[in-house]
Formats: structure tokens, sequence, C-alpha cells
């Protein structure tokens, strides 16, 4: 690719994210909801049969931005590494599938290209068998089994209000009408920020109880896009109580089938 078509791409890129990386400070719901709408826009990419840009990527350009000292060649498409496997393919869609793998470096890769057409990251054209996909992520060094020794198990969301994970302890036994009775913890934990959204003690272990603490919490904070509860007998209550609530995913359900 020559050094216009390099220009050009980049130039659009910053483009993006101009209003993401600007001079004013932007709150985690500002920039929650500016990744959105652009993530949802159709697009004219330069040279790319691709119309849409995952928040992933858009992400990763505003990083290599800022750490470049806000250089725009650090947006330039970079020099291909993958021997011929994806000639067929643009950089937005490989270096796509790249970052999906890398957040989820356990997944398979058939797993991986379920979900990349699930959240429609992927050009409606684009066809690929696993076993090529596969030769390309070993290329990049993504399915090397001695990755398995590295603790994998920390993942952090990028935004506030992304990912709440919620559960239950039992607390101390206390005395209410002079009664000896047991406690129940109910807490929500934002996972970007560590905030706490709300926490209470309760006299029942039960979905009333967790329910109270959920509408206490998204009073003070808002609604989480997602929520991560135990795969306990209370939460399979919860869930099929308010089995048309979207937000729920039990955290011990595997995340990827």
């Amino acid at each position: 690719m020559d050094e216009e078509k390099k220009k050009r791409i980049a130039e659009f890129r910053f483009g993006v994210i101009a209003d993401l990386i600007g001079h004013r400070k932007l709150s985690w719901g500002e920039k929650g909801r500016l990744l959105e709408e652009k993530a949802s826009q159709h697009w004219e990419i330069p040279f790319s049969s691709r119309t849409s840009i995952g928040e992933a990527t858009i992400i990763n350009w505003c990083r290599r931005y800022e750490r470049s000292g806000r250089k725009l060649s650090s947006l330039y498409p970079g020099e291909r590494s993958d021997k011929g496997s994806f000639r067929s393919l643009d950089e937005e869609t490989t270096q796509t599938l790249l970052n999906l793998k890398q957040d989820y470096r356990d997944a398979s890769v058939p797993a991986i290209l379920r979900t990349a057409r699930m959240r429609k990251l992927l050009p409606p054209e684009f066809k690929v068998t696993p076993a090529t996909l596969y030769r390309f992520f070993h290329e990049h060094g993504l399915m090397d089994k001695e990755e398995e020794k590295v603790d994998r198990r920390r993942y952090e969301a990028e935004l506030s209000n992304e990912i709440w994970q919620s559960d239950a302890l039992h607390g101390p036994k206390v005395t209410e009408e002079s009664k000896l009775r047991k406690s129940y913890l109910y807490a929500f934990i934002d996972d970007c920020s560590r905030l706490v959204p709300h926490a209470e003690f309760y006299l029942a272990e039960n979905v009333d109880s967790y329910c109270d603490a959920l509408r206490k919490a998204l009073a003070k904070r808002g609604l989480p896009r997602k929520l991560y509860v135990d795969y306990d007998k209370l939460n399979i209550m919860w869930t099929t109580a308010l089995d048309s609530a979207p937000i729920i995913w039990p955290i011990s359900q595997p995340l990827w089938e």
C-alpha cells in the first residue's frame, strides 16, 4: 500500500476518533454513548468493502494515537504479516478478528467466528474456513499451548456501567424483635471502576431482598449493559421471575458455547 493510501486511511480513522480524544475531557458515560453511536453507524471506509467499525477497533485507534504522542502516522494501517493467508481481506477485518481473539484467548476458533458474526463485526461477503482462521491466529501467537501457563482469569471492562457483578454473602446474626436472626449481604460492584453502586444487609435470602438491593443500585448509578450473577438457587429463581430482562447472564455459565 502506497503512502497516499495510508494517509487517507489514517485521516479517516482520525475523523472517527476526533471527538473521543479532543481537548474536552469526557465522562465514562459520554464516551460509552459515543462509542455505541459510532459502532452503530454506517461508514464509507477507504479501500474497504466494510461499512461498520467495532467498539474495540475504535478504542484501539484511540490508544495508538495517544501512546504515539498524538501522531497521525500511528493510525496508518500496519504492514501485513499473515504470510498470504488473508490476502482477500482488508486490514479492518483482520484487526477485528485479532482484537476479539486477544480479548477471549480461551475461546475456540468457531466461537470467535460466531461471536464476530453475531456482533456484525464482519462484512457480509466474509468467508473463511475455521482451519484457515486457526492458522492465521497461530501465526500471530494466539494459539500457542504455552500461553495456557499464563493466568488469564483477570478481565476488566473498558467503561463504567458496562459490566456489574453481584453476589450475596451470609452475614452475622442480629437481634430483631427479641429474636436472633441471620443476616445476608447483597452487593453490586462495577467491573471497570470497582465502585460499589449499592450494598445492604437483609434478614431474608430471597428474590425480594435481591430485587430491593438491585433497584437501589440502579437508582444510584443507572442501568448497566450487563449484570453477572452467581448461578445458585436464588438467582435461578430471580432470572426465572425476570426472564424478559436481557441484562442477566449467570457468571458460572460458559461465556462461549
